[in-house]
């Protein structure tokens, strides 16, 4: 993935955590700092975006272990939530947001296909080989990650204008069936759920 998914979809899952999960609105700089958190691992690449801001930790960092080295596997993941857990200071460090950040940067890696390595120092990369980092598929997600954004705000919000959007969502529900009767090569019935939903 590319900075921009990364951010994208770190937003997408700190709203839906705190949304889906915990049952709250969650507050602008839990989404900003989970953005932020889903570049950190990326920090091992000396041209990545955090990379060219602090090359006195990533080119160190990208000679001592490579590009998708430690800082792409389980064994990071639990080292950054036993410093945040232990060492609070004199603010207690938001952990939701940077540990979700992080997470989903390494699942958003292991989605393409140079993959990470999950159980670091064991050098096996992991990947599911869904899609090309920056390609099509990648800019679909990257807009289905905002769009998902905003459809837990809405959700937070209580639904406002539901009254009005009902209609659309029976509509496409409609929709969502005649397709499942069409692939199953009932065509008349498809035909007659296709006018409805249009009516």
């Amino acid at each position: 993935m590319i900075a921009k998914t990364h951010i994208a979809f770190a937003s997408l899952l700190m709203v839906g955590c705190s949304v889906g999960i915990l049952g709250r609105m969650p507050h602008i700089y839990e989404v900003a700092i989970a953005g932020a958190a889903g570049l950190l691992p990326d920090l091992d690449h000396p041209k990545s975006t955090l990379g060219r801001i602090v090359p006195y930790i990533s080119i160190p960092l990208a000679k001592l272990f490579g590009h998708r080295g430690i800082t792409h596997s389980l064994l990071m993941v639990g080292l950054v939530i036993w410093f945040l857990l232990t060492h609070p200071g004199e603010r207690e460090w938001p952990v939701l947001p940077l540990v979700i950040g992080y997470l989903s940067h390494i699942l958003g890696d292991l989605l393409t296909p140079s993959g990470v390595p999950l159980l670091w120092p064991v050098r096996k990369k992991f990947s599911l080989n869904l899609f090309k980092a920056n390609g099509p598929m990648e800019n679909l997600i990257f807009l289905a990650c905002w769009a998902g954004v905003l459809y837990f705000i809405w959700v937070a919000m209580h639904r406002p204008g539901e009254t009005w959007l009902r209609p659309l969502r029976e509509s496409l529900c409609q929709w969502g069936q005649a397709q499942v009767i069409y692939s199953s090569g009932r065509l008349a019935e498809w035909v007659v759920t296709l006018v409805r939903a249009l009516a």
